[in-house]
């Protein structure tokens, strides 16, 4: 009989996510028997469970995932245990989105008809965050950080609800 090779190779859900994201990885091995044993590893420190996959929500940004296998295959096996290639994790912060509006132009009282110009200012909005402006809890107005009106009476209430297009946005809307 011809020697055989063990080797092992691991892929993932995604190797970009945000912080507190669950991945799980999957082994592949080649010439592992019928119970080989997976020894899990984040940045070469022992992790997960004697099992062909590893699941975690505790990665950070650099994290690099790998697996030893030791095969049981016999005889004449070359390359046991077998070490795994390396993925490398990007680890993106979670960004808790908020917005907040003022009046920047008119004000707070004001007489029938008067226009007033109420500007939004996201936190975490991301490059091109989308508005939806309200009066009353009814829509109103269009998707813009600004929103003009002069058709206002007493006690209206103007809010906003801003859904942010940043990466690991949280609380948006």
């Amino acid at each position: 009989n011809l020697p055989a090779s063990v080797s092992i190779a691991i892929t993932s859900g995604a190797q970009t996510i945000c912080s507190g994201t669950s991945v799980t990885f999957t082994a592949t091995a080649t010439n592992g028997g019928t119970t080989p044993a997976y020894q899990w590893k984040v940045n070469g420190v022992n992790a997960g469970t004697n099992s062909a996959s590893f699941t975690t929500t505790t990665l950070a940004n650099t994290d690099a995932v790998t697996v030893i296998l030791t095969s049981n295959a016999t005889p004449c096996l070359t390359g046991s245990p077998a070490t795994s290639n390396s993925i490398n994790m990007t680890v993106n912060p979670n960004l808790p989105a908020s917005v907040s509006i003022a009046i920047t132009s008119g004000a707070q009282t004001i007489c029938a008809g008067t226009s007033v110009t109420f500007t939004a200012t996201p936190t975490n909005g991301g490059t091109t965050p989308a508005y939806q402006w309200k009066v009353n809890g009814v829509n109103a107005g269009i998707n813009s950080a600004t929103f003009i009106t002069a058709s206002l009476v007493n006690n209206d209430s103007v809010t906003v609800v801003m859904t942010s297009n940043a990466t690991c946005a949280t609380g948006s809307p």
